[in-house]
């Protein structure tokens, strides 16, 4: 390694296609300056159906471990020998399990660790928690992608020297004439004229969907032709499709599962709705937003970080379907305001949650961790 470059030793179960953590860290990895910044990510509970290739591609280093059981203290010896082998500038983990064996690795190599957490819920685990907390004064820095997940580690884990770096967002909006969007909406079965209230995300609890269903509920019933796109898929999926039946909305419904054409399909809706009741960032909403369309959004978790209320989107309370009924009521008689929210919205989350910033925020925080790190004082960091 030379002097002028910086490894970064990523400690992680798996590079799973699914899920927004190894597609922000792939990210990362394309838009580094790959003179001055090198990633190695070692895996130990991938499977299958992983990105591993798309990494290997943008131009990191994959190492795969076997992993016998759920926790396995080797991992430890197998970490600090790839931190010698790789020359690791600094070690980067993330979830429970890397979190720990990644921190007690940078202990016994006196290497900069820095703990990466990506929603609310740490570990369910009060005993893993508390071991987590043993080691968070070891650490160079924990960062946490939004404050609400700040918050929640502070108070889960006792974390110290906690950082904000949202996600960054690459802009995939896709520009489509009212054609092709008349011809996607009539083949989901919805007609050009409807209002389209749209949602991505997985269909879990968590996510209180039916709140969605609800608020559209007291929109039909009040004369608007109102539908509901849910992309997605879950195991609360079932208890959905019942409840739209049980409230006559079947017609006014379409379950679309999971898509690959999620921003082709972004152009047929007319307002972007996430009623979950926790969030810790919201990649779907800022991709919404960067589509140009009103977000409705709880105010909740992470979700009211990433607008300005009444400006770049409308919050309302948690699981109030009659708010967000009035909301979605505003947008469907007020085109132009709708237009300007939706705006407003784009230009939020092109300069708040750009994928430069996010890139640039981690490249200045690994040069200013080395900087204070005695291990590195006769290292050139600029």
């Amino acid at each position: 390694m030379s002097r002028q470059e910086i490894r970064i030793l990523h400690v992680i179960d798996g590079l799973f296609s699914h899920g927004g953590t190894p597609i922000k860290l792939l990210n990362l990895v394309r838009f580094s300056d790959r003179g001055r910044f090198s990633h190695v990510f070692l895996v130990f509970a991938d499977n299958k159906v992983s990105l591993k290739q798309e990494f290997i591609e943008a131009g990191a280093i994959v190492v795969e471990l076997d992993r016998r059981r759920n926790w396995d203290m080797r991992l430890v010896w197998n970490i600090i020998g790839a931190a010698r082998r790789y020359k690791a500038s600094i070690i980067s983990t993330h979830f429970a399990r890397a979190d720990l064996y990644g921190a007690f690795a940078g202990m016994l190599t006196r290497t900069p660790v820095i703990k990466n957490v990506h929603g609310m819920l740490w570990n369910e685990s009060r005993w893993l928690q508390k071991l987590d907390s043993l080691f968070s004064r070891y650490r160079a820095c924990t960062v946490c992608n939004s404050k609400a997940t700040k918050d929640a580690a502070i108070r889960q884990t006792g974390a110290r020297n906690c950082r904000v770096i949202y996600n960054g967002i690459p802009d995939r909006t896709v520009s489509l004439h009212l054609e092709k969007i008349a011809e996607l909406r009539a083949s989901i079965g919805i007609p050009n004229e409807g209002f389209v209230v749209g949602h991505v995300g997985g269909q879990i609890p968590l996510r209180d969907q039916v709140v969605i269903l609800r608020g559209l509920d007291l929109l039909v019933k009040r004369g608007i032709n109102a539908y509901l796109v849910l992309i997605g898929d879950g195991p609360s999926r079932k208890d959905l499709e019942s409840q739209s039946g049980q409230l006559g909305l079947k017609a006014r419904i379409r379950f679309l599962g999971y898509r690959k054409d999620v921003m082709e399909l972004l152009t047929t809706f007319d307002v972007y709705v996430n009623m979950a009741k926790e969030e810790g960032f919201g990649i779907a909403v800022v991709e919404a937003m960067q589509a140009g369309l009103p977000v409705v959004l709880a105010n909740a978790g992470a979700l009211p970080e990433l607008i300005e209320d009444g400006i770049s989107g409308f919050l309302v309370p948690s699981g109030d379907h009659v708010s967000l009924y009035r909301i979605l009521s505003f947008l469907s008689s007020n085109h132009q305001s709708a237009i300007n929210i939706g705006h407003n919205a784009k230009l939020k989350a092109n300069k708040d949650f750009s994928i430069a910033r996010y890139v640039r925020d981690y490249e200045q925080l690994y040069i200013s961790i080395l900087s204070h790190s005695s291990r590195f004082n006769n290292m050139v960091v600029y």
